[in-house]
């Protein structure tokens, strides 16, 4: 992997006007192609580039097609506008196509409201107190898109031999060489890259001899919910679960908290099982 550019440069979008903006979709920042959690921070970006409020509170993407390497364009809408909220419709297309469709809720920093929090986790290890990904797997070798972060796995990828258990892995993640961005929408990007990425991969402590799987699994769609600005948080603690697979369909949620088990963001995703191209 030539360039090491961290998840706010990969990210950049150019201008072209009010509520048009153009990026390249990276090779460098791929899975199986164009990764979803990665496409799908572009437009959270952009969102963030058109609204004049300062955060994210959701994000739900439909994903219409796969992508390929190269300029992509989005395209911006405002639906609704208000005093406390605004929602846009941001669409990727590359070719005269469209790649997604999300909408986006955005709204200020902060409102009177309710307050209360029964999602805290309490008892979380110091991530620096953990081994590393590369300590507790030293024989894998990691697909460059993993090298994005520093990961201290929990519950972590089955090992040889092992056999099936409950499908969720957790651990803490940050990511390099830089770890956050100030800009809340571009940080919470750090959310869909982790959830989208691990969703697919908490599947395989229940498939543990399936490895690689058999199958590929493109997300059909997701929801995200922000609970709190992310951008103080180096560590992200995750925990994603693959509660069931049938059908050729696979649902996901996952949570994430900071280094304290404050909840800073939820969601869940929905999977199309395709068998994986020989080779």
């Amino acid at each position: 992997m030539d360039r090491v550019d961290d998840f706010e440069q990969a990210t950049r979008l150019e201008k072209l006007d009010d509520r048009r903006w153009t990026a390249p979709l990276r090779e460098d920042w791929a899975l199986w192609g164009p990764a979803g959690g990665y496409i799908a921070a572009l437009a959270l970006r952009a969102a963030g580039e058109a609204t004049a409020f300062p955060r994210p509170a959701s994000l739900t993407c439909h994903f219409l097609r796969p992508g390929s390497f190269g300029p992509a364009d989005l395209q911006v809408e405002s639906l609704r506008a208000g005093r406390r909220s605004e929602l846009l419709r941001v669409d990727l297309q590359q070719a005269g196509k469209t790649l997604l469709t999300t909408l986006v809720w955005a709204v200020p920093e902060a409102v009177p409201g309710i307050e209360h929090d029964a999602a805290r986790l309490t008892g979380l290890p110091a991530p620096d107190s953990l081994k590393t990904y590369d300590q507790l797997y030293p024989d894998e070798r990691l697909h460059p898109f993993f090298h994005r972060f520093d990961q201290r796995p929990l519950k972590g990828m089955p090992r040889a031999g092992d056999g099936p258990r409950d499908p969720e892995l957790t651990g803490f993640y940050r990511f390099t060489p830089t770890a956050t961005a100030s800009d809340p929408f571009v940080d919470a990007g750090r959310i869909l890259l982790l959830l989208d990425t691990f969703g697919w991969l908490a599947q395989y402590p229940a498939h543990p001899e399936d490895n690689p799987s058999p199958w590929v699994a493109p997300n059909i769609d997701y929801h995200y919910r922000f609970h709190r600005l992310t951008s103080q948080a180096d560590w992200l603690h995750m925990r994603v679960r693959a509660p069931i697979a049938e059908g050729g369909l696979m649902a996901t949620d996952g949570e994430i908290h900071d280094q304290e088990g404050r909840l800073l963001a939820s969601g869940a995703s929905q999977l199309m099982c395709l068998p994986r191209a020989p080779g």
